[in-house]
């Protein structure tokens, strides 16, 4: 990114809400920047998960992924989801590192997942209109994505892939497959810090599993996380398993975690 650019990006991360709160935690209680962030991290691991539900967000009609094909859209089952348009200072991060073409088709992805994931399937228009682009360019971009091995859920395209891994479950097969974080970036578009997430709510799996937590829906509840992506995580985990022993890439990941999250002492009763 140029200079000019780079003074853009500077300017748009200072009108972000994640930038803000960083902002305060720095005038307000005076920590250092790596303070700062390390406090909004773990904020929107364990508090939000995501960014705040109003920001950046709109909510959009499309196709159900019940619709049938061949019938007209106009008589299809829609639905109404909650989409996200910017994602604040991951967004920049990717236009900031990889390009406003990256930053396009990375939005493609959350988009299109997150509307299958609400139950609805978004048509190569709908990403059209969203993204203010032709379908052509639109087109364009999926098959770029596609041969990076990522899979995008549209109308027409997903009536042939059947059920996939989401997402963030193809970006820890990724990392557990021993690609570097430069390779992942490139591969599915994502920011460094998206990527290192997504890798520590794994870990976080692991932490807990190695605690003796097993069942989904507590999994699911204490990572908060979906069933659904707390399902494939659990898939991914059995993947890599070494006959019954743990992989050296979760012992490592494991050992990390400890030191973040140890275990608490039970207070000894006289």
């Amino acid at each position: 990114m140029n200079k000019g650019s780079s003074g853009i990006y500077d300017r748009c991360l200072e009108k972000t809400a994640e930038q803000m709160f960083v902002g305060t935690l720095r005038r307000e209680f005076e920590l250092s920047p790596a303070a700062s962030l390390g406090i909004l991290e773990a904020a929107k691991t364990h508090l939000f998960s995501t960014l705040p539900e109003s920001i950046g967000k709109v909510q959009f009609i499309c196709a159900s992924i019940n619709a049938r094909h061949g019938r007209p859209l106009r008589d299809q089952e829609k639905v109404t989801v909650k989409l996200t348009l910017d994602g604040g200072i991951e967004d920049l991060e990717v236009a900031k590192t990889q390009g406003l073409v990256a930053l396009r088709q990375y939005r493609i992805l959350r988009l299109t997942e997150e509307a299958y994931d609400q139950g609805g399937i978004l048509t190569q228009e709908d990403l059209g209109r969203l993204l203010h682009v032709t379908s052509r360019t639109i087109r364009s971009d999926i098959q770029e994505l596609i041969k990076d091995d990522n899979t995008v859920h549209t109308r027409g395209y997903d009536h042939d892939i059947g059920r996939s891994l989401s997402h963030k479950a193809h970006i820890i097969d990724l990392h557990l497959s021993g690609y570097t974080y430069a390779d992942i970036m490139r591969r599915t578009r994502h920011s460094g810090h998206s990527i290192k997430r997504y890798v520590l709510s794994f870990g976080r799996l692991l932490l807990l599993k190695n605690r003796g937590i097993e069942a989904l829906n507590q999994l699911s509840r204490l990572l908060n996380l979906s069933e659904r992506l707390t399902e494939e995580y659990l898939k991914l985990f059995e993947k890599y398993l070494v006959g019954d022993h743990w992989p050296s890439s979760y012992l490592e990941l494991l050992e990390q975690l400890q030191a973040l999250y140890p275990a608490k002492k039970k207070r000894r009763v006289n």
